[in-house]
């Protein structure tokens, strides 16, 4: 859908970009969707966390979402 501008599912072009996904958490506060990965994983601690927030592509048709890393080479893992 980012690429193309229309929806996969009903093929719309009607599309509302880059909207910030939004999470609540600890009493009810809102902060903006991450992804997370470890660049150690298998460590027990400094595990060396990797963060970026996610922004969604929503189908103003019929609602289908998107979700895409802001930042993805900030969660690549080494080797990976």
């Amino acid at each position: 859908m980012k690429k193309t501008g229309q929806c996969p599912k009903c093929e719309s072009n009607d599309i509302i970009t880059d909207a910030k996904a939004v999470d609540r958490g600890h009493n009810n506060m809102q902060d903006e969707m991450t992804v997370v990965t470890f660049r150690k994983p298998d460590a027990l601690i400094f595990k060396e966390k990797q963060t970026t927030t996610l922004s969604a592509w929503v189908c103003a048709a019929c609602g289908y979402t998107e979700f895409y890393a802001d930042r993805p080479h900030a969660i690549k893992r080494p080797g990976a």
